[in-house]
């Protein structure tokens, strides 16, 4: 079974994961900092990395004619 998703829902949705990916790696990378762990600190960037990742590739999709 396939998906399949027209370019404007993959911008949409690549869009969404862009406003995740800032607000999540905002939140833990202040949770990080205030517990001084770097544990976490880690995981936001690895968070951010991850769903910037995700959005890039839902962009990069073609759409079959």
């Amino acid at each position: 079974m396939k998906l399949r998703f027209n370019r404007d829902v993959r911008k949409s949705i690549a869009e969404e994961l862009k406003k995740l990916s800032n607000f999540g790696g905002i939140g833990l990378g202040f949770m990080g900092y205030s517990n001084n762990s770097p544990i976490v600190l880690l995981a936001a960037f690895v968070w951010w990395i991850l769903c910037q990742t995700i959005a890039h590739l839902l962009m990069s999709v073609e759409d079959e004619e």
